[in-house]
């Protein structure tokens, strides 16, 4: 009989204790302002890593699912025998799958990936009208 009782009162703890933290008891209250929240990147501190071009660098563009050269020509990725460094110029807007896709099209040991500024997103937007 004492085993009944003691396994029966267990039961009803075990239910109280389930039923208390689904309502919300016991719990702490939290300052809204305390979180994983990101603030913006400052300019001043947080300089970006810049790469001076070379007079032998073979520049590679990829836009809208197009490699080109630097004429903005079409280009076979796989044609690139380069000895120098090539620099994949992307666009700053694109996926990260599709830029690591754009990547791995480039079999090159020296590789160099970059974003493209404003004046060569505007020369490609106006080609592709």
């Amino acid at each position: 009989m004492t085993e009944i009782a003691l396994a029966l009162a267990m039961a009803f703890f075990s239910i109280m204790v389930l039923t208390m933290i689904s309502m919300g008891v016991g719990e702490a209250e939290s300052d809204p302002a305390v979180g994983a929240v990101m603030a913006p990147a400052q300019a001043d501190t947080a300089p970006a890593a810049q790469v001076s071009q070379e007079s032998d660098d073979l520049i590679v563009v990829y836009f809208a699912g197009r490699y080109m050269d630097k004429d903005l020509g079409p280009l076979d990725p796989k044609s690139l025998r380069a000895k120098s460094r090539v620099i994949l110029a992307l666009d700053p807007a694109l996926p990260m799958g599709e830029a690591l896709a754009a990547r791995g099209g480039i079999d090159i040991e020296n590789l160099v990936v970059s974003v493209l500024d404003e004046r060569w997103l505007n020369r490609l937007k106006g080609l592709s009208k």
